[in-house]
């Protein structure tokens, strides 16, 4: 058991910094097994990736990459753990189902397995290192990264992603749909995290202006709206404020009224097609006094009206938008950590040190 920290740097800044030499690994080690586990899986007629928590954000954004690898061909699922074994699809030997654990130990996680085995689907694991007993029973184990110490898991989400990433480019090429560039780009990953890195600093000095704000609203479209979800999650579990992460243009439709003066609007720009709605809502976003904040690559075009006319605006390393969430992320992740040091939180508890917290745990943990 490691000793609890009470001070910056907590387990969770630790683990953020390692992310880049770890993605690195992922992509490099283990090639073999997630070649022969993908070219397994293509010759079933459709494939879940199923998780909960942070591992279904991680499922629902490499959905994406087997999108974008097989420009949509692909006959791909996103469940989500505990829905997927009380409220079940039809599974048989025709599928396929990778199980995504940051521990291998959740029970909803492990049901889910075993709905899958039930059934006859080929299961694929991936999961963090010292798994439990349940994970070992799939046909292929794909281990990530030894365990979080931290509460708020980031290192184990995108340990997990990169694998998928990689399965997803071995799966595009077994089915005869050739990416040559792919791999390249996923190759650059691990440097451009690294980039991301280095806006630390500036992370450090937003989440001192926001920190009082009363609410928090992360926007993004494709891979990037799991990636503005899962950071939502981030913030309630280090900060323990409310916060939500929408679809760009989902935002319109009801939450938008919710965006005035007391709020953070915090937008994604990948150079994408949903690029210029979003530049719309920033935009919007400034008629109600909200706080707009706008992350986005070089492509996005930062002297435009939208860029120009947030408070704050930050240029991340470019990305292909399939794998842009890995660069996101990074400094999301430690806008969330100093905002939490900011609100005076511990970004690793939980609240789990808090004695209601605890008791509580023990009533819906198992």
């Amino acid at each position: 058991m490691s000793e609890a920290r009470t001070g910056h740097p907590f387990y969770l800044y630790d683990a953020i910094h390692q992310q880049p030499n770890l993605v690195r690994r992922m992509i490099s080690e283990r090639t073999d097994l997630i070649a022969q586990a993908a070219r397994a899986a293509t010759k079933k007629d459709r494939l879940w990736i199923v998780g909960i928590g942070s591992s279904l954000y991680t499922a629902e954004i490499a959905e994406y990459f087997f999108r974008h690898l097989t420009a949509g061909r692909a006959e791909i699922g996103v469940g989500q753990s505990f829905e997927f074994v009380f409220y079940p699809p039809a599974l048989s030997e025709r599928d396929a189902v990778i199980i995504l654990s940051h521990t291998g130990i959740t029970k909803c996680t492990i049901d889910a397995l075993e709905f899958a085995r039930r059934a006859g689907a080929l299961t694929i694991c991936i999961s963090g290192e010292n798994e439990g007993e349940a994970m070992r029973s799939a046909n292929f184990l794909i281990p990530t990264c030894e365990q979080e110490i931290s509460f708020a898991y980031t290192k184990s989400l995108t340990s997990a992603l990169a694998r998928l990433a990689l399965f997803s480019v071995a799966f595009a090429d077994a089915r005869g749909e050739k990416n040559p560039s792919a791999k390249q780009s996923l190759d650059r990953i691990p440097d451009l995290m690294q980039q991301a890195l280095g806006l630390e600093a500036r992370m450090k000095d937003l989440a001192g202006k926001i920190a009082e704000r009363r609410r928090i609203v992360l926007i993004g479209a494709g891979p990037n709206w799991p990636a503005a979800r899962e950071i939502a999650l981030k913030i309630k579990e280090t900060s323990f404020a409310p916060a939500e992460g929408e679809q760009t243009e989902q935002l319109r439709h009801g939450p938008f009224s919710e965006i005035d003066e007391r709020a953070t609007l915090i937008a994604l720009l990948a150079g994408g097609p949903a690029d210029e709605r979003t530049r719309m809502i920033i935009r919007a976003a400034g008629e109600t006094g909200a706080h707009r904040i706008v992350f986005h690559v070089p492509s996005a075009r930062p002297d435009d009206s939208a860029l120009e006319s947030a408070n704050d605006w930050f240029t991340i390393p470019a990305a292909e938008e399939w794998l842009s969430p890995f660069v996101f992320l990074v400094p999301l992740q430690l806008l969330t950590y100093f905002l939490a040091l900011a609100r005076g939180t511990s970004p690793d508890h939980g609240r789990l040190d808090q004695p209601p917290h605890a008791r509580a745990r023990e009533i819906y943990k198992y």
